[in-house]
């Protein structure tokens, strides 16, 4: 996970990566350790051509096989939105989810594609 924000790291909660990750994890069949996340916070960005001011969140979310199928997005969309704002208080429209899904062969750990590791 990926989270890209202009906000202060003072205008969210300390453990909102945490807390997104427990959300997500039944809904994606995937246990939480299996979780990596990025929070970067105060960045110069904008939603639209002018709008730095104004919040914005963008949220990147990759995994493996997790999104190959349109209706597994299609599902899991409204529910993210739902835990950004009721969980989170942000406005719905100052997000954006960018779902990448990503195979077992295109991703290395301990020297080996996550395939590898998974074979043994």
């Amino acid at each position: 996970l990926t989270l890209l924000t202009n906000m202060t790291a003072a205008s969210l909660p300390a453990d909102s990566m945490p807390r997104l990750i427990h959300f997500l994890a039944p809904w994606m069949k995937k246990p939480c350790e299996a979780f990596n996340w990025v929070l970067e916070t105060d960045k110069n960005m904008s939603q639209g051509m002018d709008n730095a001011s104004k919040p914005f969140v963008w949220l990147k979310i990759e995994a493996i096989d997790t999104f190959e199928d349109p209706e597994r997005v299609k599902f899991l969309t409204p529910k993210i939105f739902d835990f950004f704002t009721n969980e989170l208080n942000m406005a719905e429209d100052c997000i954006i989810i960018n779902f990448y899904n990503l195979s077992a062969t295109h991703i290395g750990k301990s020297r080996k594609t996550v395939a590898q590791l998974r074979a043994r």
